[in-house]
């Protein structure tokens, strides 16, 4: 019996170096699987798209509406600017913008595009991985001037605007409101009309009658 107590050492120190790895690969295992969930549950930064203009973007149908932005200096007529996208091959839109119960029509041609009181300095076509260089493959078309006289747009807030055409669903947007005091939008804030000033008629006076002297007989 003593001497069969170094075969059944070895056979145990084998064992046991067996299931130290066994737990050393289940450790790994489990180490390896928690970091592949953090992963699922947290993207990857380089795939998330970031939008880098003032505006908002929103799609309806076969419409794409880029960088939407209202202008307004005095809080109640607003001008829309943004770049409208009429993707459809054959298929003229005329899209509705409504904000506030007022609502504007757009016209915008087939395969075509339409920058709505566009300058220079803003860019309304958006990201350039968004739109490319000649807005989604589409042309350019002859733009409009789109103004809300009763907005309620108060600068810095989010205003909802309505966009909708027939054939497709509508939906709304928080579209933001900014001023002219930026250098691009320096232009582009809608002006009130001057109020009528009342005519003051005044009182035309009219000289005393002096009265005739009858001469006295003698």
């Amino acid at each position: 019996m003593v001497a069969d107590r170094p075969v059944h050492i070895v056979i145990f120190r084998r064992n046991l170096l067996r299931a130290r790895v066994l737990v050393s690969v289940a450790v790994a295992a489990t180490i390896a699987l928690g970091a592949t969930g953090c992963e699922f549950m947290s993207p990857a930064q380089t795939t998330e798209i970031k939008q880098i203009t003032d505006g908002v973007n929103v799609t309806t149908g076969k419409i794409d509406v880029r960088n939407a932005v209202l202008i307004s200096d005095d809080g109640e007529s607003a001008r829309f600017v943004g770049t409208i996208v009429n993707n459809a091959e054959r298929d003229d839109i005329t899209l509705s913008i409504e904000v506030g119960g007022d609502t504007q029509t757009v016209e915008v041609p087939a395969n075509t595009h339409v920058d709505l009181a566009q300058t220079t300095g803003a860019t309304a076509q958006g990201s350039a991985e968004d739109q490319g260089s000649s807005t989604q493959g589409t042309t350019a078309g002859t733009g409009t001037d789109v103004v809300f006289d009763q907005a309620d747009a108060k600068p810095g807030a989010l205003v909802k605007v309505y966009f909708s055409y027939s054939g497709a669903e509508g939906v709304s947007a928080s579209v933001p409101v900014l001023t002219s005091a930026q250098e691009e939008y320096a232009t582009l804030a809608p002006t009130g009309s001057p109020e009528p000033t009342s005519e003051v008629t005044l009182p035309v006076e009219t000289p005393e009658s002096t009265p005739t002297e009858t001469p006295s007989g003698n």
